[in-house]
């Protein structure tokens, strides 16, 4: 597998990376404690992917080993903990090399293999057909249950999907269902779909909508999640298809524009397919929002980190202004979408779609 080619030095390259995922992150996304650990004090040497990559090996490992043994729930974790890995792994890269491409194939595999040991959990792989391809998505719900009402999970630039399976199983110890979807720009979508994203990005989630309901029956409200970049998704998901009733942004704006620094801007065009800042610029734009004139009837939630480094609490609070039933929530000393307040946040924001969800 090659390595990943910065322009920086090494030590440069890992310092940046752990700026983008420290540790409370990893933690976020399922990652072992030990081996977050390790993988933030591996030396400079060692390629972050490379070592991302042998931690998720002998979680499999693990894994293999306790389903001969019978032992499925330890299965089934260990898989989850191999993907959290992965996760990170494919992270070293910012565009779409082969080496990315070759991790996130193991990532989704560990995901289904997990999936496969869950004795609580169903966990089903969508392809939901958008455009002349398809967006990939994971429906997660309690096994042996009818579906409750469904709330749709969105990442942003370098999170997707089984990122926030966290989120998903609260939901689902909830009596709700959740989709994690992966939008044209994201993931598996991106990687094996070949779709970008763009202005026309509120379809998909109405395609998932689509796709939950042909597999349920469920004619009621849906909400909506949306963590960093993708809380902008999530809000013009609300305001473009009515079915959604409740919306939360964590860690966005409605107006972004490419970012100063190198990461970023080599993820914004990855997500986008273009080449240039001024081509990234120019599909950014459609995506703005507007309170004054776009309107949704969904609640909104909004959760702000006071040391979140990319996002301000005035530019996360005009979200606010797009419905009339709102609430902001603000931890003082938070990070960005709250990695550091990762159970309090999940736990109040599951609540929350309960309340919006039931009622009525």
């Amino acid at each position: 597998m090659d390595a990943p080619v910065p322009t920086e030095d090494p030590a440069k390259h890992r310092a940046a990376l752990l700026r983008a995922m420290p540790m409370s992150r990893m933690l976020d996304y399922g990652m072992d404690h030990g081996d977050a650990v390790h993988l933030a004090g591996a030396a400079v040497s060692e390629p972050w992917h490379e070592v991302a990559a042998r931690l998720a090996e002998a979680q499999s490992t693990r894994a293999e080993a306790a389903a001969g043994r019978g032992d499925v729930e330890t299965a089934a974790a260990c898989c989850r903990r191999a993907t959290a890995s992965l996760i990170f792994a494919q992270m070293a890269f910012n565009t779409d090399h082969p080496a990315k491409r070759a991790l996130y194939v193991r990532l989704t595999r560990a995901y289904q293999a997990a999936a496969e040991y869950d004795t609580e959990l169903q966990v089903e792989r969508l392809s939901i057909p958008f455009r002349q391809s398809h967006c990939t998505a994971w429906f997660v719900r309690r096994s042996g249950t009818r579906p409750g009402p469904t709330v749709v999970i969105v990442g942003g630039q370098s999170g997707w999907g089984p990122a926030f399976h966290r989120q998903a199983e609260a939901l689902a110890r909830r009596g709700l269902s959740a989709v994690l979807l992966e939008t044209p720009g994201q993931g598996d979508t991106r990687m094996v779909g070949g779709l970008h994203l763009d202005g026309d990005v509120d379809r998909a989630f109405s395609a998932a909508l689509d796709a939950v309901r042909a597999r349920t029956g469920y004619e009621g409200r849906f909400g909506v999640w949306g963590n960093s970049f993708g809380g902008l998704l999530a809000a013009r998901a609300a305001v473009h298809d009515s079915r959604f009733g409740a919306c939360c942004v964590s860690g966005a704006t409605t107006k972004p524009e490419p970012l100063p620094f190198r990461t970023a801007r080599e993820q914004s065009r990855a997500l986008l397919g273009v080449d240039t800042d001024d081509e990234a610029e120019a599909v950014f734009r459609t995506l703005w929002l507007d309170p004054a004139v776009d309107r949704t009837s969904a609640a909104i939630l909004v959760l702000h980190g006071g040391n979140d480094p990319l996002v301000g609490l005035d530019q996360q609070k005009v979200f606010l202004g797009l419905s009339a039933h709102h609430t902001l929530r603000v931890w003082d000393d938070g990070e960005h979408t709250l990695y550091n307040h990762s159970a309090e946040r999940t736990e109040f924001v599951c609540d929350w779609f309960r309340a919006q969800l039931r009622r009525g």
